[in-house]
């Protein structure tokens, strides 16, 4: 099976095309083989993109620690490009188990993807009580002076 390492603004990943084979099902204990810096390729996620019936592709992800994720941005981002190139011409779709994704590439080049609106409800981002995530303010120590600054949760 073919596959990639590719880096999206800091963040790399291990990207194999299953496509030929419908879909790579992978353990935990799989995943973070792969992810190993050490002993397997590296990364910090491991992707494989697959067929899809509603879109150009469909992504699964294990972040290195084996667990899978919905979807991550700089990963499509790098699937939008070799999508890109491959078609030759965008904008191309990314189904991902949150949802489909919309891949372009502007006019410098640059692969940008629609992640679509934001969830900032307590309820609808895993944090371990309610809160009124509107007004939630943390404390940063900088070493200098502690502030408190208005945050999300993401």
């Amino acid at each position: 099976m073919r596959y990639f390492k590719m880096n999206g603004c800091g963040t790399d990943f291990v990207i194999f095309d299953a496509r030929t084979v419908g879909s790579l099902q992978l353990s935990a204990a799989q995943a973070q083989a792969i992810a190993d810096r050490n002993g397997g390729i590296g990364s910090d996620q491991g992707i494989s993109v697959e067929r899809s019936i509603r879109a150009d592709a469909f992504l699964r992800i294990w972040n290195a620690d084996g667990s899978e994720v919905a979807a991550c941005g700089n990963a499509a981002r790098c699937v939008g490009s070799l999508l890109i190139d491959e078609l030759g011409e965008g904008p191309v779709k990314i189904e991902t188990e949150a949802g489909i994704l919309r891949a372009e590439k502007t006019t410098l080049g640059a692969i940008t993807v629609d992640m679509g609106s934001p969830l900032l409800k307590w309820e609808e981002v895993p944090i371990a009580k309610p809160m009124d995530t509107a007004r939630l303010e943390y404390a940063v120590d900088v070493g200098v002076a502690a502030a408190s600054q208005p945050a999300a949760c993401s």
